[in-house]
């Protein structure tokens, strides 16, 4: 269902606005160029207080260079697909890490990523779950 996971924080530093568009630098470009014409889910990082965790998914469109900014790259939402989750689901919950499987025994990005990035999907659009407490 998902291919990636975009950190955004109210206060960065890029220009972004989830459901337009994510800025990111040349480093990332490959991956999140293969997250074109796929979902990803926006992520808060535990280190903000309050934090949301998991809290939407939208769909890259196309990833472009960002005209305003040397070495910039813009990763296009396709209009319409952002949602946020009515439960936005924690970093970490009471069985541990939600995200549990995207990394390998090497702390390389296993083949069942995928498959593990689509719990905190199914945990943030579930109308009625019991949330869990978030991590500060």
């Amino acid at each position: 269902m998902t291919k990636g996971i975009f950190v955004h924080r109210t206060d960065s530093i890029y220009d972004d606005s989830p459901a337009e568009q994510y800025q990111f630098p040349r480093q990332y470009l490959t991956r999140v160029s293969a997250c074109i014409g796929d979902w990803i889910i926006y992520y808060e990082p535990s280190k903000i207080r309050d934090t949301r965790g998991y809290f939407a998914v939208a769909k890259v469109a196309h990833v472009v260079p960002d005209p305003t900014a040397k070495d910039m790259y813009l990763a296009l939402i396709e209009p319409g697909t952002y949602l946020d989750f009515p439960n936005p689901v924690p970093f970490n919950g009471p069985l541990g890490l939600v995200e549990r499987g995207v990394l390998n025994e090497h702390g390389k990005i296993s083949g069942r990523a995928q498959s593990a990035c689509s719990a905190p999907v199914h945990r943030g659009l579930q109308p009625h779950h019991r949330p869990w407490p978030c991590r500060r």
